[in-house]
This record gives C-alpha cells, sequence and structure tokens, in this order.
C-alpha cells in the first residue's frame, strides 16, 4: 500500500517557539488529511479505525481492507494528551494524535520527518508579561511550495497570510509565481475572476487555485472537476477556521 505524499495545502505551520528574533515551526498534518488520503487511495469503504487502552496510553489502529486476504491489516501506535483547557479536550486530542501516528506508520506523511530539524521565522515579535509573543496576533504561516526527491522534502517556501516570503528560495517562489500569473494572462484569465469563483480575498488567492483555472481553460480538467475542487477548498478553509476558534476559546 503506498500513499502519495502530502500537497502543499495539506501541510500545516504551527509555532513551536517565540523568541526576540522571531520564530521556530513545525510542520505537521491534520487527522483530516489522513482521513481525505485514506478515502482517495483506498476508498471510504476500506478502511476503518479501533482505539485500545494500554498502561493508561490510547492506542489508534487503521485498518485497511486486504482483497487478497479478504481480511484487514492493522497498524497501531498511541497519542499524547494536548494541552488542557478545562473542557475535557485533552482525550479529543490524544486520540486524534494516536489516529495520525498510526496514519504515519502506513506512510501517510511519513515524508515530513524528512523536513529540516530548525525552520526559523524572521517575524516581528514583542514582551508581555515576560514572555514573547507575536507582534501581529492574526499574522499566520502557510506552506506556499514543497517538493520532493527520493520521497524526502528537496524545496520548501512559507509564507505569511499577506503572501511574504519567510523561509525558502524568495527567488525561485517569485520566478514560479511570474510564470503562473503570465500563464493566467496569456490564456485571457484575471486573477480577480478566479479570486471571486473561489470565494477568497485576491492575496488569498493561491497559486494551485491559479493552476487549476488554467487546467480547465485549456480543457485538461472539467467543469465538474474545478468545482469540486472549490467546494473542498471551500470545506478546508471552514474547517481550519472553526479549528483555530477552537483552539483560541
Amino acid at each position: 500500500m503506498e500513499f502519495r505524499l502530502l500537497k502543499a495545502d495539506e501541510i500545516e505551520v504551527k509555532i513551536k517557539k517565540i523568541t526576540a528574533k522571531g520564530v521556530t515551526v513545525l510542520l505537521y498534518k491534520t487527522a483530516r488529511t489522513d482521513m481525505q488520503l485514506l478515502d482517495e487511495t483506498v476508498g471510504n469503504m476500506y478502511w476503518e479505525t479501533d482505539y485500545k487502552v494500554v498502561k493508561d496510553n490510547l492506542y489508534c489502529g487503521i485498518g485497511i481492507y486486504d482483497k487478497e486476504r479478504e481480511q484487514f491489516v492493522w497498524k497501531w501506535d498511541c497519542g499524547t494528551e494536548s494541552r488542557q483547557d478545562g473542557e475535557g479536550n485533552e482525550k479529543k486530542g490524544e486520540a486524534s494524535d494516536a489516529f495520525k501516528r498510526a496514519g504515519f506508520k502506513w506512510g501517510i506523511g511519513r515524508e515530513l520527518y524528512t523536513a529540516p530539524k530548525m525552520i526559523f521565522l524572521k517575524v516581528e515579535t514583542e514582551t508581555k508579561n515576560g514572555k514573547y509573543h507575536l507582534k501581529n496576533n492574526f499574522q499566520t504561516f502557510t506552506v506556499k511550495e514543497i517538493t520532493y526527491e527520493n520521497n524526502e522534502i528537496k524545496k520548501l517556501i512559507i509564507v505569511d497570510n499577506k503572501g511574504a516570503i519567510l523561509y525558502g528560495d524568495k527567488k525561485q517562489a517569485k520566478a514560479s509565481v511570474k510564470t503562473i500569473d503570465a500563464d493566467l494572462q496569456t490564456m485571457g484569465i484575471k486573477a480577480i475572476d478566479v479570486a471571486h469563483y473561489f470565494e477568497v480575498a485576491l492575496n488569498e488567492l493561491t497559486d494551485e487555485m491559479k493552476q487549476m483555472a488554467i487546467k480547465q481553460k485549456s480543457k485538461e480538467i472539467s467543469k465538474h472537476e474545478l468545482d469540486e475542487y472549490r467546494d473542498k477548498q471551500k470545506e478546508l478553509r471552514e474547517f481550519k477556521k472553526g479549528l483555530k476558534n477552537d483552539t483560541e476559546s
């Protein structure tokens, strides 16, 4: 069983530490991404999960149906509790973590282990009550571009929510953007129209959205396929927004 490598928009960026000069971050996947890849690769009728407590540790198993053996094959791992929030969500976080770790056992997102050990983003910070915080509380970070070689991360570009490149090859990233924008212009597609179609602000329009619009215009994909992609992106944004609200509440 082989799962494809994660796309840029399937990888989350999480702050690990805030310092006087910026932040160090980690790359991670969400449980939703594991579920999507399982559905995509084996079909939603051919995988299932199970949970067991062993020596006070919560384990999750992901079973994938082997048609030749006519039985499920299982791989297990345990999770760690998330931070206490007073509402009992620690176990929910532990269950989600165990599920993602079991996904790693199957190879889902295993390439994230090859990410640079130190990813530092130079951003403005400030001190409050003796601790460092982001100066802009609304600043977020995303993976703009990622490429692989032999299942290992070869190139990684991270930007903030305003599109500023904070990590990676800035020259290559800018060249890539110019090429895509040139293709849009050649095809007679306006970026603002693409943004309206995807229901996002112009500065939130990703290169992948532009590329999908170009593919549909050149008949590489159908209008129905483009609509499906748009709907999935919208669902993903709503999920991330809800997840952020749950974390902040």
